[in-house]
């Protein structure tokens, strides 16, 4: 079901909540439709913790760019109220929320709401399969490659854009309902023929046979020629597809997903994946 949510990014001194800092915060809030609401982005003073070069090559930040900055109890209490009462979604979510409690115990702030969290670090290893789950692997893949990885504000909106890709995929919201001629001029026709035009409005290689892959009871993979592909339904990224074997087997994958199994290293990259955990 959908529902309101925040897309938040620290950057801090480090990779430990207890010895290093939270030095920028970026959110980004959006209502139930995906529509974005309003940001939050503010540098924070480190006070027990220095910025290495080592960090500022990473995020841009320098040590002199924090000292006219406020200090995490002047900030944290603005986040917090900017949060409430919201789902909070972050890539490797687990860091980000260590560096938030900590913080919450650092400023003795009490009577916070219990979290509720989303992870889309855990949930592209679910539901995807890339080479490289980090943040920035995405940015080709979601067309966001015009803003610079490391900076907590363009980072939210990098994972929104993952989140609400990964959504449509376990909850896709179908195209508003079109007339019969409406959809035989959308889709070209509603026949299962797989014509240029459908392969090329899919990013689906021209002058091959398609093939789609799966594994057996004993987990080899088997590959199956694909006869027939008929086009569901439309989202923002991609297409819900019911593609039909050569054996008339009928089966339902995302465009994406399809476009992916066309590629000729497909098989090894899936099981390099596999073997190492998908990490």
């Amino acid at each position: 079901m959908s529902e309101k949510y925040v897309v938040f990014d620290f950057e801090t001194t480090g990779f430990s909540a207890q010895k290093n800092e939270i030095i920028q915060i970026g959110a980004v809030k959006y209502d139930e439709n995906d529509v974005e609401l309003a940001r939050f982005n503010q540098l924070v003073k480190n006070q027990r913790s220095y910025v290495s070069s080592e960090i500022t090559q990473l995020t841009g930040i320098r040590p002199a760019d924090l000292l006219s900055q406020p200090v995490i109890e002047q900030v944290l209490p603005k986040f917090l109220d900017f949060i409430k009462g919201h789902l909070l979604v972050a890539h490797n979510a687990p860091f980000d929320i260590s560096f938030l409690y900590q913080a919450i115990i650092d400023c003795a702030i009490t009577d916070v709401e219990a979290f509720r969290v989303y992870d889309t670090l855990a949930e592209s290893k679910r539901l995807l399969q890339m080479k490289s789950y980090a943040l920035e692997s995405f940015k080709d893949f979601l067309e966001m490659n015009d803003l610079r990885s490391h900076d907590a504000l363009n980072d939210c909106l990098v994972t929104a854009k993952l989140y609400q890709y990964l959504q449509e995929i376990e909850q896709p919201k179908a195209v508003s309902m079109l007339t019969e001629p409406e959809q035989m001029d959308l889709f070209g026709d509603i026949s299962d023929e797989i014509t240029d035009t459908l392969r090329r409005k899919l990013n689906l290689p021209i002058t091959k046979n398609l093939v789609y892959y799966r594994q057996d009871s004993e987990r080899i993979w088997q590959q199956f020629d694909i006869s027939g592909i008929r086009i569901e339904r439309e989202y923002s990224t991609g297409s819900s597809l019911s593609i039909t074997l050569y054996n008339d087997e009928k089966l339902a994958i995302h465009s994406d997903f399809l476009k992916e199994m066309q590629k000729a290293n497909f098989l090894t990259d899936l099981d390099e994946n596999q073997s190492n955990g998908k990490n």
